[in-house]
């Protein structure tokens, strides 16, 4: 390796990190403008601004407004499938998802990991917007797919694990259960946001168990 080489190996290394953390910046700006503001209304203008950048900066990292929606889809991808791997056991379970429920009903923005929803309404905007936008819907669904299969590899494993004979149709109806129940609690969150807390946890505790087999 030259010299010059050498020298060019960290700037190279520096300018991608930059750019990473441009884009994560970028991200975080249109989550945040498009749970407040909505898709539609959210604009380009709105994210540049939340994110102190100019619109022309911008545009050299997303395109439109679809690559950003795009982006941040596969964003939520990205953590789901390094955390599923690392799901809890059943009581923890139970208790995170209970704490999800109750951040979800105050409007809160959970972290983007594991197999919950950061934004109810960022959640709802997306499946509304896939319903409109065939690309859109067409990467929501290989999103759900993959999710879907490594909550199944998941509790696959945790049968092997626990010595039980493997039944991979009875794992994708446990799989099946686990997301509607993640996502029909989060609306619920939103539609009755004052359900007694003991009463959820009761509820999902019989879920959960169910799920775990």
């Amino acid at each position: 390796m030259t010299p010059k080489t050498a020298l060019a190996a960290p700037a190279d290394a520096h300018a991608a990190a930059h750019a990473e953390a441009q884009r994560r910046r970028i991200l975080d700006a249109a989550q945040k403008c498009f749970i407040t503001r909505g898709f539609h209304a959210g604009s380009i203008g709105d994210i540049a601004a939340e994110a102190e950048i100019s619109q022309g900066l911008m545009y050299r990292y997303f395109a439109n407004k679809r690559a950003l929606i795009l982006a941040l889809i596969e964003r939520q991808l990205r953590h789901d499938q390094a955390s599923i791997s690392e799901m809890p056991v059943a009581s923890d379970l139970i208790d995170g998802l209970l704490e999800c429920y109750q951040q979800w009903a105050r409007g809160e923005v959970l972290p983007i990991h594991g197999n919950a929803i950061a934004s109810v309404t960022l959640y709802a905007e997306i499946n509304a917007e896939a319903h409109r936008d065939p690309m859109l819907g067409e990467v929501l669904r290989t999103h759900d797919k993959q999710t879907s299969a490594a909550i199944h590899a998941w509790l696959r494993q945790r049968d092997v694990n626990l010595g039980r004979a493997v039944d991979e149709e009875r794992i994708a109806s446990r799989t099946l259960l686990l997301r509607l129940l993640v996502e029909g609690l989060a609306m619920r969150a939103v539609r009755d946001p004052d359900l007694p807390p003991e009463r959820v946890r009761a509820l999902l505790a019989d879920a959960i168990g169910r799920v775990m087999g």
